[in-house]
């Protein structure tokens, strides 16, 4: 028989959970997965139980706990782009994101493109592709002439792209309005290779896009909060 402590006290649910075997499941009910409310000293690699042990946690192959280390805000964003970096695991894309990390900057890089997307992104209402509409905005916002042409197409359901019209943008607006459209519409219309490209993408506009990948990618939850070592 299994020993309950907690009985008859707000933890009683907490402890048959705990003592239940591994992959356990009530016959006829399918699998339930929720989270617990962690908090950012809870999930902060400074506190692992891990840390200073011969075991390890298999960090090098990604956090388990990322999801939720975002969530509270300690996840520091070189630690995004090391990931980010491994998973598109391309020379040509590694050789330009070294040079990204040893940067200081964040996501923004002047206050009017974090003030254009912090009072459009405020207006948007909880949605299932939070993350796209975000790296897409994040983008649109970015550049001055390219928000006047696009800040009308973007409304509460979704950003209307064929609405949008760039004639006189700069390269660098083009790069920024179809990155935009890919990471939002699932299109291709700016390869990795012209994005790697120097002399076609200035580093200013990479910085960007790869901001908005991280954000694709990870969540929304990557602009909360301060992170060490900047974007």
């Amino acid at each position: 028989m299994v020993a309950r402590f907690m009985k008859d006290t707000p933890y009683e649910r907490s402890e048959a959970e705990m003592q239940r075997p591994p992959g356990y499941r009530n016959r006829g009910s399918g699998m339930v997965v929720g989270r617990y409310p962690y908090s950012a000293r809870d999930l902060d690699c400074a506190y692992c139980l891990y840390k200073g042990r011969k075991k390890t946690c298999g960090k090098a192959g990604g956090c388990i706990f990322l999801a939720e280390r975002l969530a509270a805000g300690c996840v520091p964003t070189e630690e995004l782009l090391e990931a980010f970096t491994a998973e598109v695991d391309e020379l040509d894309f590694s050789g330009r994101m070294s040079h990204l990390m040893d940067e200081e900057d964040g996501f923004f890089f002047e206050p009017e493109h974090r003030e254009r997307f912090e009072n459009r992104w405020a207006g948007c209402a909880p949605r299932t592709d939070a993350s796209a509409m975000c790296a897409a905005l994040y983008l649109l916002a970015a550049d001055r002439f390219l928000w006047r042409q696009a800040a009308a197409a973007i409304r509460t359901e979704g950003i209307r792209f064929y609405d949008i019209h760039i004639h006189g943008v700069d390269l660098d607006g083009y790069i920024l309005f179809y990155t935009a459209k890919d990471l939002y519409q699932g299109t291709k219309h700016i390869s990795l290779s012209e994005l790697t490209d120097p002399e076609l993408v200035s580093d200013r506009t990479f910085r960007l896009a790869v901001g908005a990948f991280l954000i694709r990618r990870y969540g929304v939850e990557v602009l909360a909060g301060e992170r060490r070592g900047g974007l």
